[in-house]
Formats: C-alpha cells, structure tokens, sequence
C-alpha cells in the first residue's frame, strides 16, 4: 500500500505555508502497529456502546452474560464457529502476521487454545476481514461463565510528522519514519516526484516561486 502521510510544505517567495494532509492511494492489508489500548466491558449488556469496542464501523466486539463474544454491528448474540462475524483469529504478533494460522474465535479460543480463559496472557492477532486490518491483542481477563472480558489492543499507527527549518535559501527536512521517502511538487495536487537519496535530515535549495513537500510510502 502507497500511504501519504505529510504535512504538504508550501515555500513561497513572501510566505511559508504549511497544511496537514493524508490519503491512501490504494487498497491493501493494513497493519494496525500503533499505541495499545485497553478495553474492558463492563456490565453484561451488549446493547451498550459502552460495552462495545467499536474498532471499526464493521466490528463491534461485545460479550453477553454467558458464551463467547460477538460483533454488534452485525450481530445480537453469539453464534459458534461463526461469532464474531467478519473476524478470524491466530496465536501470535503483527511481526508475522502473514504467516500465521487463523480461525474462528470459537476455533482459536477451543481448539488452539484450550479454552476461553486460557486465553488470557496470549499474544494473538485478530485480522478484521472487511476492513483487511491486522490488530494484535492480548486478552487480560476472562469472566468464565458469568461475563465480562478485558484485552489490550493495538491501534491505527501514527502518522510520520515531517518538519521543516528554513536557514536563507535553504530547507531542512526532518521526518519521524524513515519507511517514508520525500516528494516534491509545484503545485498541491501535483503531480509529485520522489527527491532520489533523500534521508531525514534532508537539506533542500529553494528555487522558483513555490515548491510542495510530502511523504509518502
């Protein structure tokens, strides 16, 4: 996937502009490797929002007061090998998620695992079919039979900040993720080249009345 992620960098002969800007140019797996959070129900009403972690408008992961979870967006209650609809789980981490064996929760949680609560502790991922997204997640607490359950996930990564010094006529370029290679155009909508070796920090001459920077990967 060709992600942009960039403050666009406008130098102009009387002003320095900068605007935030982000798109995604095209469609493929995503790995969700940013900050980890945590989610606990808290009551055995899966109706709540509260008791709902909304990771996408496609997959909302709730639990009733007994059985396994399931995904409130598209469900009311759990079903097995099937629950939660759109996802499908493996023993794990992001670092080789491509290579990992996933199955159903009910599968993965009874049969790769031992049972629910022997899940707790284990790192695992669960890919998110629809939305083609990878989460690692760890689940903290199991309320066996009488509800309830906690995990750590992780989150979208954060976007690359790209940051600009300007010294006479020249640019210093500096970016938080060297995956990402800089661009430059003369017009915000391009089109953009790639700039050939360009490493953070990066030190660019102005010319001509106006340049645009961002990066993309």
């Amino acid at each position: 996937m060709r992600t942009t992620y960039a403050r666009i960098v406008a130098i102009a002969v009387s002003s320095i502009s900068l605007l935030l800007f982000s798109s995604n140019t095209a469609r493929a797996a995503t790995i969700w490797n940013g900050p980890t959070i945590t989610f606990s129900e808290t009551t055995t009403d899966p109706t709540l929002a509260m008791n709902q972690d909304r990771m996408t408008s496609n997959v909302w992961i709730t639990r009733g007061a007994i059985q396994g979870i399931f995904n409130a967006a598209v469900e009311s209650s759990f079903a097995h090998f099937s629950s939660p609809a759109g996802t499908e789980w493996a023993n794990g981490t992001l670092a080789n998620y491509a290579s990992l064996t996933y199955h159903d929760w009910n599968s993965w949680a009874k049969g790769v695992n031992v049972n629910p609560p022997s899940t707790v502790g284990v790192d695992a991922v669960v890919h998110l079919i629809s939305d083609d997204i990878y989460v690692g997640i760890k689940f903290t607490f199991w309320g066996g039979s009488t509800g309830l359950f906690a995990y750590q996930r992780t989150t979208p990564p954060l976007p690359p900040t790209l940051t600009m010094t300007q010294t006479a006529e020249k640019l210093v370029f500096t970016w938080t993720d060297p995956t990402f290679s800089l661009q430059t155009a003369t017009n915000v909508i391009g089109p953009y080249a790639t700039i050939t070796n360009a490493v953070s920090p990066f030190t660019n001459t102005v010319t001509g009345a106006k340049a645009f920077f961002r990066l993309i990967k």
